[in-house]
This record gives structure tokens, C-alpha cells and sequence, in this order.
């Protein structure tokens, strides 16, 4: 239990160095595939250190809250492409109409975010997607490419992000994303 005395609580936190961010809808099908990759990797992985593993089955909106406590962040997200299974990354700034399956895509909240200069500095960030058919029916299942997809770059990230101490960085592909689209 907290206590306002408590000097473990008063501690501050060190910021993680990467955060990988699974987007999508698990009750809809390949939808949830970003989802799906934050869980396995959290099997593949449990408590790294250095590494924030969450999941944004809603509001992208939400995202606001992690800025302070995350130096890069990983988004991985269902995207409306050919074949499906493909992986993406980076998955390129979208134009107007995203691709995304949501009322706005994350590179369009992270370029809102980053206006307001929430923190400094701002998060480097970039989006890595799993091609999927846009979805039909609502089911939890996953379609066998883009589950094979999901083992494939949860096993990716987990080697990447294995050995991440808190102040290395230098296993990870060079982001796509400054801080906003490059």
C-alpha cells in the first residue's frame, strides 16, 4: 500500500529506454495483431529491463500518459496491406486517409503530441505494422499468416530487446521517426 511518507514512492523513476506499444482491437481479428505481439513478446520476455511493454486497445489519445517515462517508443499496429502476414518497418507517415483501422492513426497523435510539448525532449517513435485484410467479422482468432507474423516479430523484437541495458540502444534499428515523421 502507498503511503505519503513512503520514500520507495517518493523515488523518482527512470525512464525506460524503449516502449513497445501494441494497437489494435483483440476482439476483431487480425485487428488485434499489434496486441498480439505485446503479449507474446511479455511471455517471451517478462520484466526486461528497460523495456515498457503496453498495449492501446482504445483512445491512441492515452499514449500521452507514457511520454514522460518512455526515451523511444516501438508502435506496432495491424495495417490494411498486401500480402497479409507481410511485416512492415518502418511503416511510412500516412497520407490523409490512413490505413489505419482506427478514427486516427498514431503518427498523426504523435505529430499532435509533439506540438505541444508535453516533454523534452519528445520521444523518438516510429510505427511497425502486420499486413492484414480489412477485418469482416468481429472473432479473437488471428488468421494463420498474420499469426505466424506476430510468433515472427515478437521473436524479432524479444532478440533486439533482450539484452537492453538501461543505457544502450544501440541493438535497435535506427528510427524511422524523429520525434514526429522525418
Amino acid at each position: 500500500m502507498w503511503r505519503e511518507d513512503d520514500p520507495v514512492a517518493d523515488a523518482p523513476t527512470q525512464p525506460k529506454r524503449v516502449a513497445v506499444i501494441g494497437i489494435g482491437n483483440a476482439l476483431a481479428g487480425d485487428d488485434g495483431a499489434g496486441v498480439a505481439v505485446v503479449e507474446a513478446l511479455r511471455l517471451r520476455l517478462g520484466e526486461a529491463p528497460g523495456v515498457l511493454l503496453e498495449r492501446l486497445d482504445g483512445d491512441l489519445f492515452a499514449v500521452a500518459d507514457l511520454l514522460p517515462r518512455v526515451e523511444r517508443f516501438i508502435f506496432v499496429d495491424a495495417v490494411i496491406a498486401q500480402p497479409p502476414g507481410a511485416i512492415l518497418r518502418p511503416v511510412p507517415p500516412s497520407p490523409a486517409l490512413a490505413p489505419s483501422l482506427h478514427q486516427t492513426d498514431i503518427g498523426a497523435v504523435m505529430t499532435a503530441l509533439a506540438a505541444l510539448d508535453l516533454v523534452d525532449p519528445f520521444p523518438r517513435w516510429e510505427v511497425w505494422g502486420i499486413a492484414i485484410d480489412p477485418p469482416q467479422e468481429l472473432k479473437e482468432e488471428l488468421s494463420p499468416p498474420v499469426a505466424r507474423a506476430v510468433a515472427a516479430l515478437a521473436d524479432e523484437l524479444a532478440r533486439l530487446l533482450g539484452g537492453l541495458s538501461h543505457d544502450d540502444t544501440g541493438c535497435l534499428p535506427a528510427s524511422g521517426q524523429g520525434g514526429g515523421p522525418p
